[in-house]
């Protein structure tokens, strides 16, 4: 299996499981911590980012395609956007989102993650097979960005000295 088998399986996955897939930009993201990997679809309008955890083993399928990747969702897919977003934060090396429900996931996008497959050291040395993802890769980090700017700016308090400074004093 190369990477770009492994790229599209990841679509197929993401495909089946996201209603309106087709209005998302997909990246590869891996766990800043303990946890899944992720398939992350990203839009602009309306600003949303969907987390879907995967679980990527390395599955031998006879037929014209030859390798093939399986996947599954390890965990429920998640929805970020400007109703339910608490904080979305560049940690300097990856991301951390925090939802006003209390759910919290650091990830880390790279241009070529390296992802283990599981595969047998006859068919791919390691286990491990390299995905491409540079453009893809640098969209997604202007997009996350763009995502923190709208939020901050819904966090911003006006600036209105002028009007704190006419109340009176016992107000």
């Amino acid at each position: 299996m190369n990477g770009k088998e492994l790229k599209g399986a990841l679509r197929e996955l993401f495909e089946d499981r996201v209603m309106n897939h087709g209005d998302y930009t997909l990246v590869y993201a891996q766990p800043s911590g303990p946890g899944p990997s992720l398939v992350l679809g990203y839009r602009l309008t309306p600003l949303e980012l969907v987390l879907c955890p995967v679980e990527v083993e390395h599955l031998l399928c006879a037929g014209t395609d030859g390798h093939r990747a399986a996947t599954r969702p390890t965990a429920p897919i998640r929805s970020l956007d400007l109703t339910n977003a608490a904080t979305v934060a560049d940690t300097g090396t990856g991301y951390q989102v925090q939802t006003v429900t209390g759910f919290r996931m650091g990830f880390e996008v790279d241009e070529a993650p390296r992802i283990l497959t599981g595969a047998t050291a006859a068919e791919s040395g390691d286990g491990t097979v390299v995905v491409d993802q540079g453009e893809d890769a640098e969209d997604f980090h202007q997009f996350m960005g763009h995502f923190m700017d709208v939020l901050d700016a819904y966090y911003q308090v006006p600036n209105n000295i002028e009007s704190l400074q006419t109340l009176p004093a016992n107000a």
